[in-house]
């Protein structure tokens, strides 16, 4: 009997005991004699089968079948330094901040070795293997810092092997500025779009230029994520590619493309939504102070190729079509029709699909003027990045001021990180206000993690300080507390 069906009728013997069904001989594990003997009684039988079973597996394979593997050659890098060893011992086995931080806090730790060039310590690199390889967002940075022993011992384990391709990954990032159409034709799908998001930052060109060369070849899947990377230092030079994007087979990757050209003003497809948009509005009124905007009618095969296709559920067809052209016609078609500034045409304007459309345009292009001037007719975390960056905080600050009801999470979270010293003491300042500081900072916590500026750290020890009675309270801010006191241990650990 081999050793599967053996340890199968094993589980069965001990389910309904020795009295019913005998216990079987174990099969050879290779030299090694496993006769049970006479003597045993089958109680003493089954335990020892048991154990055998449990042994076998534990080792996972045949001694005579065990090749041992080459040694590891020797390291390129040196290891990191004893409090840098130190913080990634404690991240790995008692995070500081809770289980729920640490992979944050690790990409951190790996993030910044590599940028030190350090590695791993070799009696560390098992752990790191095991949490990566169940976390995903960790085997990017993890290959980042596996030098020859971390590639050697990642290839001794069948569910290591994710590692060769996170490696060429991570290879190609840190040569991404001379990265070859013909290596962007060969990495792993999965390796690519680290490689294009930093291409795209330091040489947007460039990036257009490796999405082009295998467009045709790529899976629709991959087409969409590659256009999803071109969102950072979008412009008209992409155009072209949009434009083809629009044909695409597949209406993920047209759907995308009508929202990254709403982006564009300037594009040829916004100069035909302007067409479509000025026969729609009319200025009435004898001191032209009312403003009406017509809905469209059924769009042509044209229209339909620039996104004015089927309305979501529960949508009106032409109030749909009609916020779509809106989306997509540059802002200053309004600003002509009119005659009147942002702000006011924004006040005179009652149709709730014009004023999504405008906001849609607004959020995309990042347009201050227009962005402010939805601001004051209604608030909208979404268009707060859109406004200069000196100008995000406050509007952020004046909203908590204004309305004590509204919700700090959702505030905070419309401020780009990191954040200043000002606004970070204002935002512990505010959540310390709330009707009930516990649950606000617990909602708020994914922000303050990664926007609060360190110099807070001592406003957050004196907040926590005051907080003893509230044990749920007092646990997040020790948690918040902890995590940046770690974070900033990290970085201070490489220098």
């Amino acid at each position: 009997m081999s050793f599967g069906p053996w340890w199968r009728e094993i589980g069965s013997v001990a389910l309904v005991g020795t009295a019913r069904r005998p216990v079987p001989e174990p099969p050879a594990f290779g030299p090694v004699s496993t006769r049970l003997g006479p003597d045993l009684r089958s109680e003493e039988a089954l335990l020892t089968s048991a154990a055998l079973g449990a042994t076998a597996l534990r080792a996972g394979r045949r001694p005579e079948q065990l090749t041992p593997a080459p040694p590891a050659p020797p390291d390129d890098r040196p290891a990191a330094g004893r409090l840098a060893i130190q913080l990634l011992e404690l991240v790995l086995t008692h995070p500081p901040a809770g289980a729920q931080q640490r992979n944050s806090l690790l990409k951190h730790w790996l993030r910044t070795a590599a940028a030190a060039e350090r590695r791993v310590p070799h009696s560390l690199l098992p752990s790191l293997l095991d949490l990566a390889t169940s976390a995903r967002e960790l085997r990017g940075p993890t290959a980042g810092v596996l030098d020859q022993r971390g590639r050697w011992l990642a290839a001794q384990r069948r569910d290591w092997s994710w590692v060769p391709e996170a490696l060429a990954g991570a290879t190609a990032a840190s040569a991404a500025s001379r990265l070859t159409e013909s290596e962007w034709a060969h990495l792993p799908s999965s390796a690519r779009l680290p490689v294009l998001t930093l291409v795209r930052s330091d040489d947007p060109a460039a990036a257009r230029a490796l999405v082009e060369s295998t467009w045709r070849s790529d899976s629709a899947r991959d087409r969409t994520a590659h256009l999803e990377v071109l969102r950072v230092g979008l412009g008209p030079d992409d155009e072209p590619l949009l434009e083809r994007a629009l044909d695409d087979r597949s209406a993920g990757v047209r759907d995308l493309a009508v929202i990254l050209l709403d982006a564009l003003p300037g594009s040829a497809r916004a100069a035909r939504m302007a067409a479509r948009l000025r026969p729609l509005i009319d200025v009435r009124g004898a001191r032209r102070r009312t403003v009406e905007v017509a809905l469209p009618d059924q769009p042509d095969a044209a229209g339909a190729r620039d996104g004015l296709r089927k309305p979501p559920p529960r949508r009106s067809a032409r109030g749909w079509w009609l916020e779509r052209i809106v989306a997509g016609a540059p802002l200053a078609v309004w600003e002509a029709a009119t005659g009147w500034d942002p702000a006011t045409i924004v006040s005179r304007l009652s149709d709730e699909d014009v004023l999504s459309g405008i906001r849609h345009a607004a959020r995309l292009r990042k347009d201050p003027v227009w962005a402010a001037a939805l601001l004051g007719r209604a608030w909208d975390p979404a268009l707060v990045p859109a406004l200069p960056p000196q100008d995000r905080e406050a509007a952020v600050l004046a909203r908590l001021s204004a309305d004590p009801k509204a919700s700090p999470a959702a505030l905070l979270g419309s401020v780009p990180a990191p954040w200043s010293v000002e606004f970070s003491l204002a935002a512990l300042t505010s959540l310390g206000a709330a009707k009930a500081p516990g649950p606000a900072l617990a909602q708020a916590m994914p922000h303050l993690l990664t926007g609060l500026h360190r110099d807070a750290l001592p406003a957050l020890e004196a907040w926590l300080a005051t907080a003893r009675q509230d044990s749920s309270l007092a646990t997040n801010l020790r948690t918040l507390l902890q995590f940046h006191s770690v974070k900033r241990s990290i970085s201070e650990a490489f220098r």
